[in-house]
């Protein structure tokens, strides 16, 4: 019969008063969290650290945790793992105490103590929750795109523009047939979008951005026949977005990298992303079609392909390739049974997409300055402008960003 591992649900004498007043001042800051909560994870936590000799050198000295690091964590994940393969440990408790680890490196890291961004497993559960599309239909537009040889990032940016569309009218999927339903919604939704440009709530060619993927959605069921009208974007909706010669402060940018190292649970990644942009002035579809193999360490060199540049080879500095290498350690937990070899993922497993990266740099620029200073494609301008100003070859600036 298995036997289950027994932890106290009180926190423990035999801690050091350091360790104590830290689990106290952890459990202040984490009121939702229970007691017996607190217990279980610290209780383990200790126990776990006392087999490292760099965390606790002798039997009589108090636990070192300004030499904690990632290993050490990883170790202790493996750990919780294992006890779970073996039944020692309920399914609850494993995903208590590895989500409350993530808490605590965040804690110690805001307090200084230790720099450890480490990111809980995401459960299969969760991960299969998230995939599942709301519309049917979309899956058929999705491959509609797909015979057609859309990109990837084109596909994705269509997708949610037209999921923006069928929410806002209300779609049901027994009526895709009707025509009526879907020229007043078209109608409805360029208004929508119109009051949003007169706001000054969205720009027009954002807004023309919408209808193009509204359109191409319409073309695709009206060859499917489920319409007989093929649509047509008003003049007054048409304008293409205009090319911006935008320089971006680097203050600006350190900023916002500090409100990802304060606000994000993905620091790693998204950290690694911003710098892998800086550094090389690439797309965002650049960063999403990077595959584990496509980093070499050793040669601080970095692969990036897409069908505008095809595929050139550029450097990485030391601090980059750090942040890739520590994310790499805890990439295998954003997607436990996905084989993708995609390097950066998604909470849910999945391969990010272009949009994601441009929610990313709003995100953090809304949480660093309540308005968008700067976006990805700005941080090209800047790559651009930097190489020049540091009095690289203009061809050879050329090549590095447009080829």
């Amino acid at each position: 019969m298995e036997q289950k591992i027994q932890f106290k649900n009180t926190i423990s004498s035999f801690y050091d008063n350091s360790f104590f007043s830290l689990i106290e001042e952890f459990s202040i800051e984490n009121k939702s969290i229970l007691k017996d909560h607190i217990a279980l994870f610290s209780n383990f936590f200790y126990r776990e650290c006392q087999k490292e000799k760099d965390l606790f050198p002798s039997k009589n000295t108090t636990i070192q945790l300004k030499k904690l690091k990632m290993n050490h964590i990883l170790k202790i994940q493996e750990q919780v793992e294992l006890l779970l393969k073996k039944g020692e440990l309920e399914k609850s408790e494993a995903t208590l105490i590895l989500n409350y680890l993530s808490k605590f490196c965040r804690f110690l890291t805001n307090k200084e103590i230790a720099k450890i961004y480490y990111k809980a497993p995401t459960s299969s559960k969760n991960y299969a929750k998230k995939s599942k599309n709301k519309f049917p239909i979309i899956s058929k537009f999705t491959s509609f795109m797909e015979f057609r040889n859309y990109s990837s990032a084109t596909i994705q940016n269509y997708i949610t523009n037209v999921n923006y569309f069928l929410n806002y009218s209300n779609y049901k999927v027994d009526i895709q047939n009707h025509n009526k339903f879907w020229q007043t919604s078209s109608h409805q939704f360029e208004n929508h979008l119109r009051k949003e440009v007169l706001t000054e709530k969205i720009a027009l060619c954002t807004a023309y951005g919408y209808l193009k993927a509204v359109r191409l959605f319409l073309r695709f069921l009206y060859e499917e026949n489920h319409i007989s009208f093929i649509y047509k974007i008003p003049e007054r909706m048409i304008q293409n977005g205009k090319r911006s010669n935008q320089y971006v402060n680097l203050q600006d940018v350190i900023l916002v990298m500090g409100k990802i190292f304060e606000r994000s649970n993905h620091v790693l990644r998204d950290i690694s992303i911003i710098l892998i942009i800086i550094e090389t002035g690439c797309r965002p579809i650049e960063v999403v079609n990077l595959n584990l193999d496509d980093i070499y360490f050793h040669e601080k060199l970095i692969v990036l392909k897409s069908k505008k540049s095809y595929q050139r080879t550029l450097c990485l500095t030391e601090t980059t390739l750090s942040f890739i290498k520590e994310f790499l350690q805890v990439r295998k937990n954003y997607s436990p049974k996905n084989s993708t070899q995609a390097l950066f993922l998604s909470s849910s497993g999945n391969q990010i997409r272009s949009h994601f990266i441009t929610y990313l740099f709003r995100h953090f620029n809304l949480k660093t300055f309540k308005e968008i200073r700067f976006t990805p494609k700005a941080l090209r301008h800047t790559f651009i402008t930097n190489a020049l100003n540091n009095n690289n070859n203009i061809e050879q600036t050329k090549r590095n960003r447009w080829t």
